[in-house]
């Protein structure tokens, strides 16, 4: 489509050349003429000479243009929309080791801008730099003051706000490894509270985002801290005080600070449930807050109530209910399953999601935020989620259908891009549950596989139709190509993967030297092929989305693996040619790797932590 955009402003004309091949715009001073003005309501029109749209806020004037290529015919179309969020936002984990490139970053907000987002939080617990503390983020490739600033200048260019998203209690592990904070550790990865270190150190941490960032707004974390006061400070001050009044004094004290740099805070809610009700978060049965505790909570904090597992829409009305007791500002906070391994789970993110937005309308809920974590690693792309993020707009739009929107964000069918999840499609019984078999048997130890009681003969053979399917959707995936690639190499190793631990076991028990090598052959030397280029792909995908700090984690992950797989291998051999007796694993009875046979028999699992996946010796000591 050839479009003349002479007749916007500069940083609209600068913001849609950008896009404009995202767009399918060929920018032409002799094609159809571009225009835009201020209102009240997004509306979007083409007359068959002139394209109009009328934008009430700068994020969604690029809706527009996306509703422009989504609804261009020549005869001509109107469309108008009204967004049910005041704020709609996504959070993206930069802190489990991917911190994620400023180019890249920008790739995100330009596509968040075509969906009609307004808001990203970079979650950065210690990957940002902060003045005068050195050691805070050292080697961890955290953001510069520079990089901060390019990111909130290049978001606020397209009507996105930009919002510091930190830690200021727990969640703090990886600073402690360094002499310089050790003092000010209370357990685990909880800060000291009631020490003026502590406080010159969050201090120091608004002092930097201030000069960083436009927005007022600020999430100061300060969830799971489920150990708070138990450790250094008990030990200092004595078991007698109520972990509600630290939590709530040191709450304070943080709040105080960003009052003085004029920032306004937001924090997660589960510690004030967690501690009115013995450890629960999710409350449903009709309990409230002790009304002292709610008062004793600053009255311009925001709560961000996030949720993520439910499909019980009793559970987010009662939740909803809960917060809103507070009487203050709720944000709810929704997932993008991308935290469990390579490989997505979209389709579960929208079932629960739909529940989910639903609730919240009901309730008038109208700020919202979807979360990317990136537990144990990092290891899938944040564009894998695109779906997710497509149909939660979509639905704050006023549109419960997200396809057509999709195919003009991507200029692919959702129902192609959704082959993204097939690394984890291994049981029809499964689905659409937040199952994640693609990471906990790539790394099932193959002669010590704590994972095998959860696999079935001929599992793998599902494997041949994801492959297929995913190579068909990486020939047609133009800019996310990549992403497919990795995938579909992920499935190819599967495929030998996946029941190896099983076969290894059964042609160890026949004592059969032919059998024992064939198998060595056909399946171990094409595995070790298929993980050397499910690596490769693996670290041109991370190379495209990240900087490079971080990526060492999986060298060594995959690397090890490679390397696990040759040593199993050479054991068979040895096994096979009479010079080892016997292979130990081999010879132990396996059992159930949970301990919960009716687990195991449904399979219904996500496990998500390397160290255990790989077996049961240890390979941190403290």
């Amino acid at each position: 489509m050839k479009v003349n955009i002479s007749k916007l402003s500069d940083n609209l004309r600068e913001c849609t050349a950008e896009l404009a091949a995202q767009l399918n715009f060929t920018l032409d001073g002799n094609g159809y003429e571009l225009v835009a003005e201020e209102g009240e309501t997004l509306q979007v029109s083409f007359d068959g000479k002139v394209i109009k749209v009328i934008y009430p806020a700068l994020n969604q004037f690029f809706r527009g243009l996306r509703l422009v290529k989504q609804n261009f015919n020549k005869k001509g179309f109107s469309v108008s929309e009204t967004c049910k969020a005041s704020e709609l936002g996504i959070m993206l984990d930069c802190s489990r080791n991917a911190v994620r490139n400023v180019t890249h970053v920008k790739q995100l907000i330009r596509h968040l801008a075509l969906m009609g987002y307004n808001q990203i939080q970079l979650y950065t617990e210690d990957t940002y730099e902060v003045e005068s503390e050195p050691y805070f983020g050292y080697m961890r490739g955290r953001y510069t003051i520079a990089e901060m600033k390019e990111i909130d200048d290049y978001a606020a260019r397209f009507g996105i706000e930009a919002v510091p998203c930190i830690q200021t209690l727990a969640h703090l592990n990886q600073i402690f490894r360094w002499e310089a904070y050790r003092d000010i550790n209370d357990i685990n990865d909880i800060l000291l509270i009631d020490e003026d270190r502590t406080y010159e150190l969050i201090e120091h941490m608004f002092i930097t985002l201030d000069k960083c960032f436009r927005s007022r707004k600020i999430h100061i974390g300060m969830d799971e801290a489920h150990l708070i006061g138990r450790g250094k400070f008990e030990d200092k001050h004595g078991a007698t005080q109520k972990r509600s009044e630290i939590m709530l004094r040191h709450l304070n004290k943080v709040v105080e600070i960003a009052e003085r740099y004029g920032f306004k805070p937001m924090m997660w809610s589960d510690m004030f449930f967690r501690l009115a009700f013995n450890g629960a978060y999710y409350v449903s049965d009709g309990r409230t807050i002790d009304q002292e505790v709610i008062e004793l909570v600053p009255e311009n904090l925001r709560l961000v109530y996030w949720d993520y597992y439910n499909n019980d829409p009793a559970v987010y009305n009662a939740m909803i209910e809960r917060h809103q007791e507070f009487n203050r500002e709720v944000m709810f906070a929704g997932g993008a399953w991308m935290w469990s391994g390579f490989t997505p789970s979209n389709k579960f993110s929208l079932d629960v999601t739909k529940t989910a937005l639903k609730s919240c309308e009901e309730k008038g809920v109208d700020k919202i935020m979807m979360t990317m974590w990136g537990d144990d690693g990092a290891e899938c792309s944040d564009l894998a989620v695109l779906p997710v993020l497509c149909y939660t707009a979509e639905f704050e739009y006023g549109h419960e259908d997200y396809s057509a929107a999709f195919y003009a964000l991507t200029d692919m069918e959702a129902e192609k891009f959704m082959e993204i999840d097939s690394a984890n499609d291994v049981d029809e019984y499964l689905a659409p549950n937040h199952n994640n078999p693609s990471k906990y048997m790539l790394f099932n130890d193959c002669i010590g596989g704590l994972m095998d009681p959860l696999v079935k003969e001929g599992d793998a053979a599902v494997y041949e139709k994801h492959i297929k399917d995913l190579k068909a959707a990486e020939k047609i995936a133009g800019r996310y190509s990549y992403i497919f690639t990795t995938q579909r190499c992920l499935c190819e190793a599967l495929q030998i993967k996946y029941e190896l631990g099983v076969k290894t076991r059964n042609a160890y028990k026949t004592a059969d030297p032919k059998a024992i090598k064939t198998l060595v052959k056909s399946l171990y030397y094409p595995l070790i092929k298929k993980l050397e280029q499910f690596y490769a792909a693996l670290e041109y995908q991370w190379s495209v989305e990240n900087k490079p700090n971080g990526f060492e984690v999986l060298d060594y992950r995959l690397g090890g693996l490679i390397r696990r797989v040759e040593h199993c291998a050479a054991r068979l051999l040895r096994f096979a040619d009479g010079k080892d007796a016997r292979i130990d694993e081999l010879e132990e009875i396996m059992l159930d790797p949970f301990g919960n046979s009716a687990e195991v028999n449904k399979r219904l699992v996500n496990f998500n932590n390397f160290g255990k996946n790989i077996g049961v010796n240890q390979i941190t000591w403290h």
